[in-house]
């Protein structure tokens, strides 16, 4: 029966991407800088000093030590996202969210969490053994700003000033590119571990702890003309409670943007994200029955600049579209932030 589940998902994630497709954490997961068609975990890997380059560049593979076998393999990256409050409440206890967030009861309205202002951080160590994807390990972590408000701790809630969020173990690469090199399809399958009490108890109720997450991503692109980038990212996630293997939790984003480069270190672009989620509607366990509900959706529009040939930085301002009528409570502003380590 897990089997068969898990078959199923994978089948209809990749032949139906209409629905398909990252807290506020999960559409954070999906994201990658905005050259999507160069992800981070395609980066080749460089040694990291001039030592380890010299002992590495000039010995045969005979000559090489099993670390310097190892590294040279390795790609390692960082990718942030800052979020802020709404524009209309700058209160830096409350990120913006969504629309389908707040009204807590407690000071925090609408399109605003019981996150605080933050920074998402996550560090990608892609291992390249030789297969069409890489071995991926990326470990994930919010850091706040600010003391975060309401908190229910009825529901685990109790944030400190770093939290870990996940573990994801799976892995990344290209599955097709075209000949001419302007259609690229990036996928990556992979287990979200829960590496603390938040990530593995928080806000379950009676549904039980969580044992994993499962996820797949696709990152696709098309490169029109050298300015020109479309593109597509799409997330499936679907959260097993103790074992279970069915779509009580299961979230469906997808996220099509457009991309112009000004040139060879700055880019403008323009996303619309759109999540779908079933979150704990499933009649064998509540008696509620199964249904998406629309979480949000949202316009980004950023312009991407290369600070170094290692550092980018794309600041943006987001818009919750589906907050009727639109308001200055219905904007916000980040920034995705990518690091090449090596």
């Amino acid at each position: 029966m897990k089997s068969s589940f898990l078959v199923s998902i994978i089948l209809s994630a990749l032949v139906s991407t209409s629905v398909f497709g990252q807290t506020t954490r999960s559409r954070r997961v999906q994201r990658n800088k905005p050259a999507a068609s160069k992800p981070a975990a395609k980066t080749t890997a460089k040694p990291a000093t001039q030592t380890t380059t010299q002992s590495v560049a000039g010995a045969t593979d005979a000559e090489k030590s099993a670390f310097d076998k190892f590294y040279e393999r390795l790609a390692i990256s960082y990718f942030g996202v800052v979020t802020s409050p709404t524009l209309e409440d700058w209160d830096s206890g409350n990120a913006a969210i969504s629309p389908e967030y707040g009204d807590t009861g407690k000071g925090c309205r609408k399109n605003c969490d019981t996150y605080a202002m933050n920074l998402w951080s996550q560090v990608n160590f892609a291992y390249d053994f030789g297969w069409l994807m890489k071995f991926v390990v990326i470990p994930r972590w919010t850091t706040y700003f600010s003391n975060p408000k309401d908190m229910d701790r009825s529901a685990g809630e109790d944030r400190s000033m770093v939290g870990l969020e996940d573990f994801l173990v799976g892995f990344a690469g290209s599955v097709f590119t075209s000949e001419d090199k302007k259609f690229n399809w990036f996928m990556r399958p992979g287990m979200r571990l829960p590496t603390s009490h938040f990530s593995r108890h928080y806000n379950n109720a009676a549904f039980g702890d969580i044992t994993h997450q499962l996820e797949l991503a696709h990152f696709i692109t098309y490169d029109a003309t050298p300015q020109w980038q479309f593109g597509l990212q799409l997330q499936q996630r679907l959260w097993v409670y103790d074992d279970r293997y069915n779509p009580s939790r299961l979230r469906l984003t997808q996220s099509p943007y457009i991309q112009y480069a000004f040139s060879d270190t700055t880019k403008v672009a323009a996303y619309y994200n759109l999540m779908l989620e079933n979150n704990k509607r499933w009649e064998s366990i509540n008696g509620k029955k199964p249904v998406f509900k629309d979480v949000w959706q949202e316009v980004q529009v950023g312009v991407a600049q290369d600070i170094t040939s290692k550092l980018n930085v794309m600041p943006y301002l987001g818009v919750f579209v589906n907050d009727v009528p639109l308001s200055m409570r219905s904007t916000y502003v980040g920034a995705w932030i990518s690091y090449k380590i090596k």
